[in-house]
């Protein structure tokens, strides 16, 4: 599987930053709100939709953290955080075997193997 690389604009940059310094202050809606920028800048920002989704996952919003990480993957198959963290959240559900699926292929893809 070949990567495509992305350039992401200074802007989009800057507001992803500004929501992963936001989490550190406890409000979550100024940190959504720093990363619904980042991605309305650059919608292909997987990063941006996989730390969205990490912090909704750790805010409790689980299914809302599974539409951004599907989002993340529909972007990029080959996005291993994005299939690892959605294994992780799937499991926080009860879903397990599909969690556990998902885990794998985030693991096989950051260890090279593809499809």
């Amino acid at each position: 599987m070949q990567k495509t690389i992305v350039s992401i604009s200074q802007d989009a940059q800057c507001f992803f930053r500004l929501a992963l310094e936001a989490e550190t202050l406890k409000d979550p809606e100024r940190v959504l709100e720093c990363f619904d920028r980042a991605i309305a800048l650059e919608p292909t920002y997987v990063g941006a939709w996989n730390e969205k989704a990490n912090f909704l996952d750790q805010i409790g919003r689980f299914n809302e953290a599974l539409v951004c990480y599907d989002t993340a993957i529909k972007i990029d198959a080959g996005a291993a955080e994005a299939w690892f963290n959605k294994g992780l959240t799937l499991k926080r559900l009860g879903r397990e075997t599909e969690g556990i699926a998902c885990i794998n292929r985030g693991i096989g893809l950051a260890a090279g193997q593809s499809d």
